[in-house]
Formats: C-alpha cells, structure tokens, sequence
C-alpha cells in the first residue's frame, strides 16, 4: 500500500514539472515572439529617417580588436549630394588590415526626401596611394529596395591595404525613406564563402544610429574582400 502511494505521489509530482516547464516554455516564446514583434514595429512605424540626414564614418586596424587603428574616414552628407569619396582609410600603417568598424551618422538640418541613393565600395594595395585598386562595386538603390553590394577585393583579390566609400544619390521624386541602416561582411580566400564572418550591422536611423562594431573575416586575420550593405525601410 506505501509503495503505492508513493508511486502516485511521484507521478502526480513529475507530471506537475511537466505542466509547468511547458507553460515556462511557452509563455518565454510568446515574450520572445512579442519583443521581436515590438522592435519590428517601432522600427517600421519610426518613420524618422524622412527627417533626417544621413553619411557613413569608417576606420580600419590591425593586429587584435582596437589595436593599431587608421584614421577616421568619412563619406559626404547624402542630402548634400556631393557624390564624392572618402578619403582611403586603412589601418595605423596601412597594411594589410585585419577589422573595420562603419557608422551610421545623422543630423536633423537636412532631410532624404525626394532623393536616391546607394552605397559604392572599392579597395585597394600597396598603401594608402589606391594603387591597384579593384572594380567599384555598388548596393541596389533605395529605390529598389537596398541589399548587399557584391564582394569588392583589389586588383589581385589578395589581403588589401586601403578602402574607400561613396554614398551615390541621384534626384527621386514622390520617394521618401523611413528608415535605413549600414550593413558590412568580410571574407578571406577571394571571395570565399566559407571564410566568411559575421555580417555586422549599424542601429537603424530611428534609433539615432552609431556603430557596427568590428566586422572581419572568420579568423579576423588578413581579409581578402568586402561586401557593404545598405538595409531601406521605405
């Protein structure tokens, strides 16, 4: 008769754990499914990017995360229009860079509306001259939507030493983007897709902005090539 009962009194416990870890289970996946959906709807309903300007600030370094960082580079105002590049930023002796950090920056001065735009990226070796300098490589227009830009290498897709970007604008009227956001992914081996690192991206301009952090390759050694993202709410 004891064992019995005790036999029932661990059924009727265990079957309590259960009920409980799957009501745990289930209650933390629909506040998962509603944070997730909160940031998706803040992020869409922001609409703060029609009033506001944008222009993208990168730099480079070597040897470990922070360490022998280059100077500070930095693309022209979009609203401005100026379809200029950056100046060549590499790391502090500008050679053969191991990680790269973009920024979103804005100001309220100037706004986006009625204007395209697009990100182009090139890199080059042999130092901060843009000597043997790869083919320009472009993202999809705002217009269209954005995306990735295809992977831009130098001249020899071989550990390149120096980049540059332009922010690429072209008149556009009736289009106005709500939101935007940089996006930035190294490889190694050419253009491989196995040495690949993680794709690191900016805050959205709803959400004032700011830094990447440090993208690089898989092993953050010696990257051969570089992709840029430009991510569009419209």
């Amino acid at each position: 008769m004891k064992k019995t009962m005790t036999k029932g009194r661990f059924n009727l416990v265990s079957k309590l754990v259960l009920s409980t870890f799957i009501c745990l289970t289930a209650c933390q996946s629909n506040l998962d499914d509603e944070i997730e959906t909160s940031i998706e709807n803040n992020v869409e309903k922001a609409g703060t990017g029609a009033n506001r300007d944008i222009k993208l600030d990168f730099y480079l370094g070597d040897n470990g995360l922070g360490n022998q960082q280059g100077n500070v580079e930095s693309t022209g105002w979009v609203a401005n229009k100026q379809n200029q590049w950056s100046e060549w930023g590499g790391d502090s002796n500008f050679y053969d860079p191991d990680w790269i950090v973009l920024n979103l920056i804005t100001r309220t001065t100037k706004n986006l509306k009625n204007l395209d735009f697009r990100i182009a990226i090139q890199l080059s070796d042999g130092g901060s001259s843009g000597n043997n300098a790869g083919l320009v490589r472009y993202t999809p227009w705002a217009s269209q939507g954005g995306g990735w830009s295809s992977w831009a290498t130098d001249s020899n897709a071989y550990d390149f030493d120096a980049v540059r970007f332009m922010i690429q604008t072209r008149p556009y009227t009736g289009l106005t983007v709500e939101d935007v956001r940089f996006g930035i992914q190294l490889t190694d081996g050419g253009t491989s897709s196995s040495k690949k690192g993680i794709a690191k991206y900016t805050p959205w301009l709803s959400q004032g902005g700011g830094s990447t952090g440090y993208a690089g390759d898989s092993n953050f050694y010696d990257p051969d090539a570089i992709r840029v993202k430009l991510d569009i709410i419209k």
